[in-house]
């Protein structure tokens, strides 16, 4: 199978479709009402936007933005040295802090978003980019099985 930076595109499949699934939890049942509120809409205002942009383009549009975080991550991973759960995961910690975290927090300090909002997104972030630098270290780790391998 193909590789992007010494891993499986079937790793990068996977980190990809877990985050996606994530944020239709984390921002669906566990935290749709709180981010609203922080967003300052209802669920007909979310209705309609979603029905302005239409489904399809949407879930286009939100799977790029998923898989171009995913390559993102193990771009970091790799050029991090990190094979092994626990370099894949520090790798991941170390970006949210010192990238993600500033940058959604402009949000807050120069929009007005509140902070319970970032905070569900900071969230967000940090449990998937977790959770995908776990998937890699499982493609790249010492003991890593290649696909199609017995």
């Amino acid at each position: 199978m193909p590789k992007i930076f010494n891993t499986s595109w079937l790793a990068v499949i996977l980190a990809t479709v877990v985050f996606f699934a994530l944020g239709a939890i984390w921002y669906g049942p566990i935290f749709s009402e709180a981010w609203m509120e922080a967003e300052g809409i209802t669920q007909e205002i979310a209705n309609a936007r979603l029905e302005e942009m239409g489904m399809a383009q949407w879930f286009i549009a939100a799977l790029l933005l998923t898989l171009g975080q995913a390559i993102g991550v193990l771009m970091v991973i790799h050029l991090a040295g990190a094979k092994r759960l626990p370099a894949c995961l520090k790798a991941a910690f170390w970006l949210v802090v010192t990238i993600v975290a500033p940058i959604l927090a402009y949000a807050c300090v120069y929009g007005g978003y509140p902070l319970s909002g970032y905070l569900i997104d900071l969230g967000h972030l940090l449990i998937g980019y977790l959770l995908m630098a776990a998937i890699y270290a499982a493609f790249r780790g010492k003991d890593a099985i290649e696909v199609g391998e017995g």
